[in-house]
């Protein structure tokens, strides 16, 4: 076994599987009931154990016919999931563990999946139900995570806010909440009513431990793989902290014979502080999570959006895209309003249509595709597949393929949500938006997601049953989106819903860059959203652009905290906007390989104007990085800040962006003692790149 490799170890006499990792040890074990139950979970690195007694950490819950039942049951009220069988295997850097158990009451056969991988922590769970009976059972909710914690420490818990058009300061979109988790406590998150799945919050949390010093040392990561409805709950009661999260709206009647699979949820041990455990999590997305990207990712881009609306055409675009090479952009993409049916109205009008716009596009879209191209740029294009204009030819000639609820169709007004869990739907989406890539020559696309789901379709002629529209719509965008990347390897598939309403863990692992608020007009509010969001999702997917709104240093630097472009009306910048923008964009792909190593958030989320933003980034490989610093309207031009994550022992030299100005200090001079940082002027930033010398 590799130092850095999983390892499993049976006892079969005491029935007992350990996972060793160079960081933690997970025993399974069996009660004297048969039931399978987690002996220990400790942190190796801390000595902590999680887990101190038999209890259900790692199972997984579901209503049976209207009976609550988890995998491991200290009663038998409701029956009990027996152990049958076990094995495990490694494939590559997972190694696999999978559980069979069979219910002492209904016949049902569940099948507990949980993996680890190689070099991190995380361990990931999800489970099967295999009807082995002849009658229906009906299941309600999946439950892939149901974990009990044991902690005589002060816990706290952070949770996450999804994205949303949010115009004030600061901000309800991607807000952080630490709260602490005494005794009584009960905390829920949820997608909220409206059904995509970032409405309200993201499926995300962290429970940290607070130390004597009122710091966080360590503590536990989770999320859920879902892009449908969900809910999260976290209660405590003495030492014992129990968190379910669930894919709710999911009542599906499992027919003899068939099988049900659940979502996948994770968790991980941290050790160290909130900093710590987002680089854990971004470590193992990156690795196994998320689809690969280009190694220059993520691409600078231009979006035609926020400068030209629906009010695109081809000699517009062309002078726009001359503008954009010159700048620097490395991917040209053409939003909504492109396609047949659309107007200078709503952008929704023509959705459905999906073929260029003759109008708009004399010369076609492949003409427009070939000449950025030709300009060393890719091409990208928008589109909205879940909704539909019904004025157009595929809603009329398909009114069967419109979800609806109690025969309603879903949507409002011209629009209405198409059902990807109806088969003929997926099929359609997979034929056409192939034929859009390959005709357009699309390098890049734009999948967007403007309208809402609410409790989900419930027409069973559409494949589904009445009661799993919402799993089965799910399932389908993921079919659609998976088979698109498989076809088109190089394609690149950016998620967007209004801006973050269906930012995920399962969206994640089809997308490779996730648009996060379509209010990103003020800086000030597109850093309270990189900050936040930062500790869910890795920084490929922080999607941010520059508008005409500000066009300052600080307002480019602003959106330098994950993906970054334009969105502008270029032809309309002075020669002394194109010089900046132009100057931004080299800082940018300077800074782009630190910001996707490691960083260091070094003052607290602002809560008010008059609060510094200040980020370090840093790449341990090569012990370099920069320093990058904001002050909106603090009455204070100077601040001392105290990075993280040198040698104390190493000299940096760390270099002024804008003055050339340098200075050296060791590594824990910079730690200890730290750095004042002058910004002389509000609504303005300062740049510091950093490297060892010695």
């Amino acid at each position: 076994m590799g130092a850095e490799e999983d390892e499993v170890l049976v006892e079969k006499q005491q029935r007992r599987w350990q996972l060793h990792s160079p960081s933690f040890v997970l025993i399974f074990g069996v009660t004297e009931r048969q039931q399978l139950t987690v002996l220990q979970w400790r942190n190796t690195q801390t000595g902590t154990d999680w887990v101190k007694a038999p209890v259900p950490f790692l199972g997984f819950g579901t209503t049976l016919n209207g009976v609550a039942v988890t995998s491991f049951t200290p009663s038998n009220n409701g029956g009990a999931f027996i152990l049958t069988g076990a094995q495990h295997r490694k494939r590559g850097e997972v190694t696999e563990l999978e559980f069979c158990l069979r219910h002492q009451r209904f016949p049902l056969l569940a099948i507990l999946q949980c993996r680890a991988f190689d070099g991190t922590t995380v361990l990931e769970m999800s489970f099967v139900l295999r009807n082995e009976g002849n009658e229906p059972v009906t299941v309600s909710g999946l439950s892939p995570l149901t974990l009990t914690l044991h902690s005589e420490q002060p816990l706290h818990l952070l949770t996450l806010t999804g994205g949303r058009y949010d115009e004030k300061f600061p901000p309800d979109s991607f807000a952080l909440t630490e709260q602490p988790l005494p005794d009584g406590a009960s905390r829920t998150i949820s997608c909220g009513e409206e059904g995509r799945s970032s409405a309200k919050d993201i499926a995300w949390f962290a429970i940290g431990a607070i130390a004597p010093t009122g710091e966080v040392t360590e503590g536990i990561v989770g999320g859920l793989e879902w892009s449908g409805r969900w809910q999260g709950t976290f209660r405590r009661g003495g030492n014992l902290v129990t968190v379910r999260l669930e894919a709710t709206e999911v009542t599906h009647r499992l027919l003899p014979h068939s099988e049900l699979r659940s979502p996948s949820a994770f968790v991980l041990l941290f050790t160290g502080d909130w900093d710590e455990a987002g680089w854990q999590l971004h470590r193992w997305q990156e690795r196994f999570l998320c689809p690969s990207a280009p190694p220059d990712f993520p691409w600078v881009q231009f979006n035609s959006w926020y400068g030209w609306t629906t009010h695109i055409d081809e000699a517009t675009l062309l002078r726009e895209a001359d503008i954009a090479s010159a700048l620097g952009c490395e991917v040209f993409v053409v939003d909504a309003g492109w396609y047949d049916g659309n107007g200078a109205e709503d952008f929704g009008h023509g959705l459905g249509h999906w073929t260029e716009h003759r109008g708009k596009f004399p010369n076609g879209l492949l003409a427009l595709s070939d000449y950025v191209h030709r300009k060393g740029m890719k091409f990208g294009l928008w589109v909205e597949p879940e909704r539909v204009d019904l004025e157009t030819e595929l809603a009329k000639q398909h009114p069967d393929w419109l979800a609806r609820r109690d025969g309603r169709v879903i949507g409002g007004g011209r629009y209405g949500h198409l059902c990807f869990g109806n088969p003929q739907v997926a099929a359609w989406f997979k034929e056409r938006l192939s034929q859009i890539v390959a005709d357009y020559g699309v390098d890049w696309l734009k999948w967007d997601y403007n309208i809402a789901y609410g409790l989900g379709c419930n027409d069973p002629a559409h494949g589904h049953q009445e009661g799993n529209g919402t799993y089965a719509h799910t399932m389908g965008v993921y079919e659609v989106m998976g088979f698109l990347r498989e076809r088109f390897p190089y394609l690149v598939i950016e998620g967007c819903a209004s801006g973050g309403n269906r930012v995920d863990f399962g969206i994640l692992q089809h997308v490779h860059t996730y648009w996060l608020s379509d209010f990103t007009h003020r800086a000030a509010n597109v850093r309270f959203h990189l900050t936040g969001a930062w500790f869910a999702l890795p920084p490929c997917y922080l999607n941010t652009w520059v508008l005409h709104d500000g066009t300052s240093v600080a307002d480019f630097r602003s959106r330098m905290g994950g993906a970054f472009g334009l969105s502008s009306r270029l032809s309309e910048w002075d020669e002394e906007t194109h010089e900046r923008a132009k100057r931004c964009i080299a800082e940018y792909k300077r800074l782009r390989p630190f910001i996707l190593k490691r960083r260091f958030l070094l003052t607290p989320q602002p809560h008010s104007l008059q609060e510094w933003t200040v980020w370090q980034f840093h790449d341990p490989e090569r012990d370099q990085g920069a320093l990058l610093a904001f002050r909106e309207q603090s009455p204070h031009e100077r601040l001392l800040v105290r990075l993280k994550g040198l040698h104390p022992n190493g000299r940096y030299e760390l270099r002024h962006a804008d003055t050339g100005e340098s200075l050296t200090r060791t590594g824990a001079q910079l730690m200890h003692d730290g750095i004042t940082l002058t910004i002389p002027d509000a609504n303005s930033s300062t740049l510091w790149w950093m490297q060892r010398i010695s």
